[in-house]
């Protein structure tokens, strides 16, 4: 009994300290190519202290992977929770100025004749053979790019096209114009990531902060216990995963190491586990920007 206690006070500890977010997490909201270089984005869900994100604005290619020689720079938020709504804006990029948390640049540069800045999980970098790591992206140059052949350009990943954006005509700068501010996620993120909600311009524009509400699941509405997975222990392949409502819920597993081993969204109640190896297992499970854990053990 020890041990199994042990073992779950290892998981919880891992999970905390290794807990990312997940695609859709974030939104791009503006952007300066001309000197200072700045951009800015907004949190949808509270974001634990201490919780990273790598940028880069080098460009994806249409075979997978990011085309190297430009920068990338790794943000950590602050040692305080940020919560849902709040907007980290990069003053000055090349001066490491940001209203929340801190980066040390290494060579981001955006270019006044067209970028693209991508964000992503520092520890599941996209690839060739792997972009569940992607956050969100934003291309300046246009509509997306068949291929990444020079600094400018970029190929759009080949994933949820809902979490990135591309502003047509090229444009120095751009800003979400907050003509939404207040919904659940994904009213919010349809509005933003829509580039007719944009401001774009060749002159320099104060990156403004849009205020944004997203409410949450109250209290008497929103309890662990109302987040049921069964069965549990399973050997079957899969879990059912019950909610106090029948909307969407983003699940995302990890190993006893903290390793992030499924990423997905449910819109049904039932969970394919089948490709998790015997073990135990913590479940992050979010639902309109509540999120709640729960341990999973597969025979």
């Amino acid at each position: 009994m020890k041990k199994i206690y042990f073992l779950l006070f290892t998981l919880t500890s891992v999970f905390t300290a290794s807990a990312q977010l997940q695609a859709g997490d974030i939104a791009f909201t503006g952007y300066n190519s001309d000197t200072p270089d700045s951009f800015s984005f907004v949190t949808f869900v509270d974001m634990p202290a201490g919780t990273q994100i790598e940028f880069t604005d080098n460009g994806w290619q249409a075979a997978g992977g990011f085309r190297a020689n430009e920068g990338t720079f790794v943000w950590t938020s602050p040692n305080s929770v940020l919560t849902a709504g709040t907007v980290v804006t990069f003053t000055d990029i090349a001066a490491d100025a940001v209203t929340h948390g801190t980066y040390t640049n290494s060579n981001v540069n955006l270019s006044a004749s067209g970028d693209q800045v991508f964000a992503y999980d520092p520890n599941n970098v996209p690839n060739g053979t792997n972009i569940s790591g992607f956050y969100a992206g934003i291309q300046m140059n246009g509509n997306w790019d068949s291929d990444s052949t020079s600094s400018n350009t970029s190929a759009l990943p080949s994933t949820a096209n809902a979490n990135f954006i591309a502003l047509d005509p090229e444009a120095d700068s751009g800003v979400y114009d907050c003509s939404t501010t207040t919904g659940d996620v994904d009213t919010l993120k349809a509005a933003i990531n829509n580039p007719a909600n944009w401001i774009t311009s060749q002159a320099y524009q104060n990156l403004t902060a849009c205020t944004f509400v997203i409410p949450t699941l109250s209290t008497t509405t929103y309890k662990q216990s109302e987040f049921s997975v069964f069965p549990n222990p399973t050997s079957n392949g899969f879990v059912n995963i019950k909610t106090a409502n029948n909307q969407p819920v983003a699940v995302v597993a990890y190993d006893v190491l903290g390793k992030q081993v499924l990423n997905t969204k449910l819109t049904t109640s039932r969970l394919n586990v089948s490709n998790l190896k015997a073990g135990v297992y913590i479940l992050k499970l979010t639902q309109n920007g509540a999120t709640t854990t729960k341990k999973l053990v597969i025979e």
